[in-house]
């Protein structure tokens, strides 16, 4: 099986030369599921896309090599571990991020209200020294 590369996007794609027997590329992909974290595969974008290609009215293939050999247990377990430690922090960065932001718009009202009562201030102790000099 030779191998070559397919532009897709802005990112490239390495693709057999042979085509899949429904004719389509494919494309070299890598699984992130639990059981194969980090495993590389071919298979036919039918399969990838399942449910997007049947709604399609397209039937499903069944085209899937292995390129890489299955990890040890320990592999699996530690790659899935890195992986959930990832996505914890990354909710823990949005979470900050969204903080950040309620905080900015607080901040934003309370300059307003701080305006809004420093103005309030100036109108009072003006109409004070008016009606000091009125008297």
């Amino acid at each position: 099986m030779s191998q070559n590369s397919v532009s897709h996007g802005s990112y490239k794609i390495r693709s057999l030369r042979d085509k899949c027997h429904c004719g389509l590329d494919v494309p070299l992909m890598t699984s992130w599921i639990d059981t194969n974290p980090g495993r590389r595969f071919y298979g036919c974008v039918k399969l990838i896309y399942s449910p997007l290609i049947q709604l399609q009215g397209f039937k499903k293939c069944n085209n899937f090599i292995w390129l890489d050999e299955e990890m040890n247990t320990r592999a699996k377990e530690v790659i899935s571990s890195l992986i959930h430690n990832l996505e914890e922090e990354k909710q823990r960065a949005k979470d900050a991020s969204m903080k950040e932001e309620e905080i900015r718009t607080k901040m934003k009202l309370m300059k307003k209200q701080l305006k809004f009562n420093w103005s309030i201030t100036i109108l009072v102790l003006v109409a004070l020294v008016i009606a000091i000099i009125m008297k």
